[in-house]
């Protein structure tokens, strides 16, 4: 029967349609233009959603015609999907372990055998979930981060099958209470992602339920699709289609991470979009191109390949805008070695050699997680310095931002803002307000302690992810402390301000230059309506990696340069704002002589852009002296 059951599957596959391996090289060329960085793909991340959908409604198929058929076997989905999966994502886990080996610092290889870990079980999505934070590592020196859809997906072939089987009388005798069934599974994951998108959006955002509705989605799209080839004419099918190619496009150059949430109501554009294009079943001639269609083909290793190839490139400090296209050239070669070697090679369709592989390198990546490599006889310097952010985050970052009392995270309450200790005015003093973002954060103990030496009070309202702007978006916490500033406290008590510092990570660029122009101008034009004076600490560096680890790869190799890890942005920004804000106002400390970035102890920064407690002393000491604020 099982032989049989094999037989029909590979009968039941689908007839390979254009449409299908059109929107693969379409989904993984928005993705990698993305992650690249190549101007106007700032929308190809709905890439990951247009996989989604297409996987869901492959699923769906499979299943649906086993019932159809009386011939549906959990084991046998189980083993294809193995298969499948499996065989290139051990390849890449592999090639990465060895890559990290000769490449990346202990810390950083044990982070690696973490999420290899939990990236070959298939739950990613759940680690990286509980361990994301404002203050976490850079996501993007995560060489496995990725893998989180993958989890997801998997997660969607464990549980989908069973959640459909016990309805299959149902989808063979009454086909329209099925649908029924199935649109109120849409509805309730589609309500969860929305209902946690302002309430916890990294939850929304990794977790397999609140993402489960775009595999639905396309799942629907399978359901109906015979009722629309019969009823609907060729001209609209071509209609339909043309409509959801032209908006999948659409999204890919026109969304905007820093604009929008995602997933959120936003999300439904491309997915509906590519659920669209898969009902109406309409093959256009140029879907047939064949680079096309080998793009597609490839696109499951070149998702797996990129992405790890251009943290590598960062880690490097070779993701300079000249070397993007020698970048996509060694994922294109990565991603045909995994496809032909590991995808289409047989001998991965054994199921045993799959597990135990697969099982191998689970325990070889626990083992890398695991591994005591603090033990290990290397330089102590490298050590101190690759776990400098780790221990600084854990010790002194609560204290040199006062979080939770007069810094708010966005793990803390707008109840939690302690006025009496952070807004307090003195009356007898001079008063200067601190008023940012977490850049403004880290000046906060420094100007604390030297202000006191004056006789100067303090006063402070920082908060993370929001700009300190008359209208600021990001975290509702955030949003509600730098408004409740702007709208009630600094015009209650103008009189008594003699200054407002005002710092922002304005390299983050969450609005393009000429709108973040126009929202600063009126921040200048608020103080000086207050007879307020305004004096604004300017862009630090950012770097492309922690700043710590820098110091540590040129002790491990001398050819290493701090400035190909340089952000381009920090550059850009800091020398823009200088075009309109005026020089009294704008305090220029880019590149200051007086700083020294390494004592032999303590970095300048602790991470890829936050100054240490140490930074941030220098430079406070350095403009007081001179006047400056």
């Amino acid at each position: 029967m099982l032989r049989f059951a094999a037989y029909y599957y590979s009968y039941l596959r689908m007839k390979f349609r254009n449409d299908i391996g059109a929107l693969r090289a379409l989904a993984v060329l928005a993705v990698l233009f993305f992650h690249f960085k190549i101007p106007y793909f700032d929308g190809g991340f709905s890439g990951v959603d247009i996989f989604f959908v297409i996987s869901g409604y492959l699923m769906t198929h499979i299943i649906l015609k086993g019932f159809e058929n009386n011939i549906f076997s959990f084991k046998q989905f189980y083993i294809k999907r193995v298969v499948r999966i499996i065989p290139a994502l051990v390849f890449l886990i592999v090639g990465t372990a060895i890559m990290g080996n000769l490449i990346l610092l202990p810390n950083d290889l044990q982070q690696l055998g973490n999420n290899s870990f939990f990236s070959i079980l298939f739950i990613s999505n759940i680690d990286y979930y509980i361990h994301s934070g404002y203050f976490d590592v850079a996501s993007q020196n995560n060489i496995l981060l990725h893998t989180w859809s993958l989890s997801v997906e998997w997660q969607f072939y464990l549980l989908y099958p069973a959640l459909l089987y016990p309805f299959r009388n149902c989808y063979l005798s009454n086909k329209r209470q099925f649908i029924c069934f199935f649109i109120s599974l849409i509805i309730l994951s589609l309500g969860l992602n929305l209902f946690f998108n302002h309430r916890d959006q990294s939850l929304s955002f990794y977790m397999f339920p609140t993402r489960a509705w775009e595999m639905l989605l396309g799942g629907l799209a399978c359901l109906w699709e015979a009722d629309v080839k019969k009823t609907l004419p060729k001209f609209w099918r071509k209609l339909f289609a043309l409509f959801g190619y032209s908006t999948l496009i659409g999204c890919i150059l026109l969304l905007k991470e820093d604009d929008i949430s995602w997933p959120s109501y936003y999300t439904l554009i491309p997915v509906v979009s590519t659920f669209i294009i898969l009902l109406v079943q309409y093959d256009f001639k140029t879907l047939s191109f064949k680079p096309l269609q080998w793009v597609g083909k490839i696109s499951y290793s070149l998702y797996l390949w990129h992405w790890p190839i251009y943290v590598f490139a960062i880690y490097l400090g070779l993701n300079q805008s000249y070397t993007t296209i020698s970048i996509l050239i060694v994922s294109f070669i990565c991603a045909c070695i995994s496809f032909y070697t590991i995808e289409s090679n047989k001998k991965f369709n054994q199921i045993r050699f799959t597990l135990v592989t697969a099982i191998s390198i689970a325990i070889l990546a626990a083992i890398m997680m695991l591994f005591p490599y603090d033990q290990l006889k290397i330089n102590k310097e490298i050590e101190h310095l690759t776990n400098y952010n780790t221990n600084y985050r854990k010790h002194h970052l609560p204290f040199q931002f006062r979080k939770g009392v007069c810094h708010l995270d966005i793990d803390n309450t707008f109840s939690q803002y302690d006025f009496d200790i952070c807004a307090n005015i003195a009356p007898s003093k001079k008063n200067i307000l601190l008023l940012g973002d977490s850049h403004a954060g880290v000046f906060a103990q420094s100007l604390k302690e030297q202000l006191e030496k004056q006789d100067i009070n303090l006063l402070q309202a920082t908060v993370s992810t929001s700009y300190p702007l008359l209208d600021t978006k990001g975290p509702k916490t955030s949003c509600e402390l730098i408004d409740y500033m702007y709208q009630k406290f600094i015009p209650e008590n103008a009189k008594h301000i003699d200054e407002v510092i005002l710092v922002g990570f304005w390299g983050s660029q969450q609005y393009p230059d000429e709108t973040l122009k126009l929202k600063l101008q009126k921040v200048i034009q608020y103080f000086k309506e207050k007879n307020i004076t305004l004096k604004m600490i300017g862009q630090t560096p950012s770097y492309s990696i922690i700043f710590p680890n820098i110091l540590a790869l040129k002790i491990k190799n001398s050819t290493v340069k701090e400035e190909n890890y340089i952000n381009p942005s920090s550059v850009h920004i800091n020398h823009y704002l200088q075009t309109f804000i005026p020089k009294d106002i704008y305090i220029d400390i880019y590149t200051l002589p007086e700083v020294n970035k390494y004592n032999g102890q303590d970095p300048y920064m602790h991470d890829d852009d936050h100054l240490s407690k140490y930074g941030a002393d220098q430079i406070i000491k350095y403009l007081l002296k001179n006047r400056l604020i």
